[in-house]
């Protein structure tokens, strides 16, 4: 494979599978009109498919077609199907990828050339140059030797020439462009019909995998799920008044112990690898300072990648930029005629960038062509934004608001689909008693998110309608972080002041870990407690959640969870820490002094 091609890695992969199923898709399409009776629009289906440039998204097709074309000295076909292709598909990649989209233009355009020589029709040469020879000279390089090929006597033997008239070359051009082709169909934004697919074998997988579990705990444990609301997401309101218990079906599990013996069967089962041995410990393998702004940085979020950082300054000044110093990809400055208040990528578009203005818009930046749209959220009773979380299992957005700039007892609830433009669920939370701040997490799919409070009472909430379905009195002020557990069977959450907890989403309110991360300050006083205090922008775990950082004042901490050891320590900014943020294998902390630190970890 050519070392050109790019890695499948690097693009955004949400859409392979709905790519896959486009026959599967087609054939439904072709069902729905029969049964419709639109005998006329199913024609024009038929009529479309069979002149379909895309061959079903079949990149083996695709680049047989431009093989054929190069090789049957179609030139004018080639190039035309060529940019087709580039407006269709290569323009949604990332600009770095240009000079790899470019490198597969000049190889085919030069298997044309061969083709013609090889064919003895050596005017199909001097008439191309002569329509394109300008342009290709004024790229220079390695292409001055063909602007004469007309004129060379068996090129084949020439070493500026030899190797394209080989089999071996061809080979190499068909299954570099093959794999160029299949990695760009996943940057692609495809219509949810084209998912249909991929959830029905989800559903179907999770159907088997419950099956499973209900063989082995049949007796002991009740599975139930969560039904699924057929309310309208229409504007409900909801009131809680001190910190009663609601019972969630999802949640709850029976109050039957499990035999150690059940659960390892059931584990094995299903792949579940179990292990005795603790944790390990992480630690800082390397640390980079950048000095990408000349004021304050109110917020910095990695992509879901870790490939970019978008930082926002308090001059207004947002940008997009790669802390891997070897990096391609283009910086990006946008001075911002609004106020951000909350910014969030797109986790299964990774080239999108959420941001939420004080004026209640909901700004999208495209970074691959930093072109901007935006969509009015605000209600108007509750302007100001308290969390703004993204879900990693589609394009949806939970927005918290409130009615006080920090006050909690009057709270509103939205969830946004961005590939829809449309709310799809709304709900007004208020509760009796008043508390400074609100944080809110999402658990893996999505389909359920944790809203908690600074007076300890954590909700539940399922993200299709906004109800509540349980809440975890935590009996912990100053509660500024919630996280669910990778297995998404407890919660985590920490206090202001370091106070680290875990409680059970299967028993009601029962604790199972209690810690505390030693975060306080030294003799600097009152001032320095207050700046130590932490918040939810200061307070990151690591995707295993085996790890906590946390920044009180001008430093990021890292500590292990089960046992609150410090692992270790970033250096110190020159002003107070801002925010912070994990992704993968790396952390970033920003700062008011205008810098930002990001570190790599390793485990030892």
């Amino acid at each position: 494979m050519s070392s050109h091609s790019p890695s499948a890695a690097d693009y955004v992969l949400s859409a392979k599978v709905g790519i896959e199923s486009v026959g599967y898709i087609d054939d439904l399409i072709r069902e729905y009109l029969l049964f419709r009776g639109f005998k006329d629009t199913l024609r024009a289906l038929e009529a479309d498919l069979e002149q379909d440039h895309d061959k079903g998204f079949h990149a083996e097709k695709i680049v047989e077609e431009l093989l054929a074309m190069a090789s049957s000295l179609n030139v004018d076909g080639l190039l035309e199907y060529w940019q087709y292709l580039s407006y269709r598909f290569f323009s949604h990649l990332s600009s770095k990828y240009h000079r790899t989209t470019k490198m597969f233009e000049k190889r085919l355009i030069r298997l044309f050339l061969v083709s013609a020589v090889n064919a003895g029709k050596r005017e199909l040469i001097r008439l191309f140059m002569d329509k394109h020879g300008k342009t290709l000279g004024q790229q220079g390089g390695d292409w001055i030797p063909w602007l004469g090929l007309e004129y060379v006597d068996n090129p084949s033997a020439r070493p500026e020439f030899e190797a394209h008239f080989s089999d071996e070359w061809r080979a190499s051009l068909r299954l570099a462009l093959t794999d160029f082709v299949q990695t760009v169909f996943p940057a692609m934004a495809v219509p949810r019909i084209m998912l249909f697919d991929k959830d029905r074998r989800e559903r179907e997988a999770l159907q088997h995998k419950v099956k499973l579990y209900e063989e082995h705990f049949k007796g002991e444990t009740r599975i139930t799920a969560l039904e699924p609301s057929c309310a309208p997401p229409s504007f409900v309101e909801d009131h809680i008044g001190g910190v009663a218990v609601v019972r969630s079906p999802v949640l709850n599990a029976a109050a039957t112990e499990l035999a150690t013996d059940s659960i390892s069967a059931i584990d094995q089962s299903l792949g579940i690898i179990q292990t005795d041995e603790p944790s390990s410990m992480l630690k800082i393998s390397q640390e980079d300072v950048f000095l990408e702004h000349n004021s304050g940085i109110s917020m910095a979020r990695f992509s879901p990648t870790g490939a970019l950082i978008a930082s926002y300054d308090d001059e207004s000044i947002l940008k997009i930029w790669s802390p891997d110093l070897t990096s391609s990809a283009p910086k990006l400055k946008n001075e911002l005629d609004f106020t951000v208040n909350a910014m969030a990528w797109d986790k299964k578009h990774a080239h999108l960038l959420y941001l939420y203005s004080e004026d209640g818009y909901l700004h999208t930046l495209n970074t691959n062509t930093n072109l901007m749209s935006r969509q009015l959220l605000l209600e108007q009773r509750h302007p100001w934004i308290q969390s703004m979380q993204a879900s990693s299992a589609s394009s949806t957005l939970l927005t918290v608001s409130s009615a006080k700039p920090e006050g909690t007892s009057d709270l509103f609830l939205q969830i946004w689909d961005a590939n829809a433009n449309k709310t799809t669920a709304s709900r007004r939370l208020t509760t009796a008693a008043e508390s400074h701040g609100v944080c809110a997490a999402l658990n893996h799919n999505g389909n359920l998110a944790a809203l908690a409070y600074g007076t300890g009472l954590v909700r539940l909430l399922d993200t299709r309608s906004l109800e509540t379905v349980a809440t975890v009195n935590t009996k912990k002020k100053g509660v500024c972080s919630v996280e669910f557990s990778l297995d998404e069977d407890s919660l985590m959450a920490v206090t202001e002041t370091g106070g680290l907890t875990q409680w059970s989403l299967r028993k009601e309110s029962q604790m199972v870990a209690e810690s505390s991360l030693s975060i306080v300050a030294g003799d600097g006083g009152a001032a320095a407690a207050a700046d130590s205090r932490l918040d939810c922008e200061r307070v990151a775990f690591t995707p295993d959640r085996e790890s906590i950082v946390v920044a009180p004042r001008d430093q990021c901490l890292v500590f292990n969870v089960d046992s609150a050891a410090l692992t270790d320590t970033m250096r110190r900014h020159k002003d107070l820490v801002s925010c912070i943020d994990f992704v993968a294998d790396r952390s970033l902390s920003a700062s008011d002094d205008g810098t930002i630190r990001v570190a790599r970890y390793r485990k030892v």
